[in-house]
């Protein structure tokens, strides 16, 4: 089963949001998330969050259709945003995409979501214009129609191959090196292979229906 999290102040438009929800089988608006849900006539299967964002007649009209709704409180050892994962992967879905906003002030609610990536497996992030996933060791088929640039940002010393690009080969990159950022695909599937380490891979979209 296939989860989709919505957080607040997602910035998909309604067009491309309900293309992935066609491709995914149990929605979760969390807080504030759920009032782009209700401005697109999205039933969600689950509600959850410390409700400080949500518009209250969006949270009564979903009290109001049975929507399964889980109350944290307001002071919590996670964010919403983590709670929702572990809450989705409970209810049995096997990867989860997080639909988060492409530009926001608070950096520390941007790296939290990213880095949860790295606790949590087959987990990604998406907003309007981009993907964002992280790998450890393994192989990775990149496709050119999801979107032609691609970065991948080191999180620890790390050995990566890379093929069907612009840039090729094999490099040796650690935490703050910026020589893999940037690259192009060139080929219909580039080719990743990670022999160790982990390393984060930031997808430009062409078009977030492709995906």
């Amino acid at each position: 089963m296939k989860g989709l999290i919505i957080l607040p102040y997602t910035s998909i438009k309604k067009n491309k949001l309900l293309s992935l929800i066609e491709k995914y089988d149990y929605i979760i608006g969390v807080d504030g998330g759920c009032d782009i849900l209700y401005q697109y006539d999205i039933l969600p299967n689950l509600i959850i969050g410390d409700f400080d964002s949500i518009n209250k007649d969006v949270l009564d009209f979903f009290v109001n259709k049975n929507i399964e709704i889980i109350k944290l409180a307001s002071e919590k050892d996670v964010t919403d945003g983590e709670a929702s994962v572990e809450e989705g992967f409970k209810r049995g879905c096997s990867e989860l995409l997080i639909c988060a906003p492409s530009f926001f002030l608070e950096t520390d609610h941007i790296l939290g979501n990213i880095f949860l990536l790295s606790k949590y497996n087959n987990t990604k992030i998406i907003n309007e214009n981009e993907i964002i996933r992280i790998i450890n060791p393994g192989n990775l088929q990149i496709n050119k129609n999801t979107g032609t640039t691609v970065s991948f940002i080191p999180l620890e010393k790390s050995l990566i191959i890379l093929k069907g690009m612009k840039y090729n080969g094999k490099f040796e990159v650690e935490l703050g090196d910026t020589l893999t950022l940037r690259n192009k695909i060139v080929e219909d599937n580039a080719e990743v292979s990670l022999l160790n380490g982990k390393i984060l891979i930031i997808q430009g979209l062409k078009d977030i229906s492709m995906i």
